[in-house]
């Protein structure tokens, strides 16, 4: 199970994305940041997954 935190990304928030893979954490994480802080498709620039990939962690 992976997890991405939200407050880590900078966001005042406690939502913790979770998913199995990198790749759904990507799609949840962008769902959840569209929805819940207004951002749009083209705020989630190459640039910021490369900072949320470094921010994702790893349970185990």
């Amino acid at each position: 199970m992976k997890t991405l935190a939200c407050r880590e990304a900078g966001f005042d928030c406690g939502y913790i994305v979770t998913g199995e893979t990198e790749e759904e954490i990507f799609q949840k994480g962008g769902e959840h940041a569209t929805k819940d802080h207004g951002m749009k498709e083209e705020d989630i620039t190459p640039e910021f997954k490369e900072k949320l990939r470094g921010l994702i962690r790893t349970a185990g």
